[in-house]
């Protein structure tokens, strides 16, 4: 589906949502109990986030709203749940609705479960993109520790990605075009106290940069809680 397009589709499909325990945007706050018919892609992964040996559940939906405002159409919803107990279902322990919660667009939303500073705790990386122009693409990130699974503890957020090279509502000579990557082997070196960047640069103010340029960035942050007392 390209990007942008599930805002056309909202448009047309107003998606009627009466339920208890609602969220943002009509949208119930537990991810799990978005309607199939709201519902456009769904990830789901388990993760042993507190090493009890217990893994919760993780889930993402990208979900349409029924709002017929094409910046509030879709919503990025992620969630954290307790382990199902036998047929009981784990209660939701966090919940994140991106576009109501940040004030601007959100779609295409992917989350990734990994352990950056190898400490044995595993950090989240959730991405979306929050344009409106299937022209231009601009991805937010945002990093997260998980020492206290009710309140994830955010560690960094900034650009992930932005494409302007074919957006012309974009000046030529503003055009820009890179994407961040997680530098694993020197984060992990790192031993919790940064967060090391690869910026692949393929657009600078107008002018491209072929082949791309990779600069390393390192930025301060506390991966690990220092401990009490």
């Amino acid at each position: 589906m390209e990007r942008a397009s599930v805002f056309a589709l909202a448009a047309v499909l107003l998606v009627s949502l009466a339920l208890a325990g609602k969220g943002s945007a009509g949208l119930p706050e537990d991810p799990r109990d978005i309607p199939r018919e709201a519902q456009l892609t769904v990830t789901r992964t388990t993760a042993d986030l507190d090493r009890d040996g217990r893994p919760e559940g993780l889930i993402l939906v990208n979900a349409m709203t029924g709002e017929q405002d094409p910046a509030r159409a879709s919503e990025v919803v992620v969630g954290i749940t307790a382990p199902d107990e036998g047929d009981r279902r784990g209660a939701l322990l966090w919940s994140r609705h991106v576009m109501s919660e940040t004030g601007r667009p959100a779609h295409d939303g992917e989350l990734t479960v990994v352990d950056l500073d190898g400490d044995g705790r595993q950090e989240l990386i959730l991405t979306w993109d929050r344009s409106l122009s299937p022209k231009r693409i601009d991805r937010w990130a945002e990093i997260y520790a998980t020492e206290q699974l009710r309140q994830p503890r955010k560690i960094w957020e900034g650009a992930w990605e932005r494409d302007t090279r074919r957006d012309p509502r974009t000046p030529a000579a503003e055009r820009e075009w890179f994407r961040r990557e997680i530098d694993y082997r020197a984060t992990r070196k790192a031993a919790g106290r940064a967060v090391v960047f690869v910026k692949r640069i393929g657009m600078a103010a107008g002018k491209a940069v072929d082949p791309p340029k990779g600069v390393q960035e390192r930025v301060d942050v506390a991966l690990r809680r220092p401990p009490r007392g």
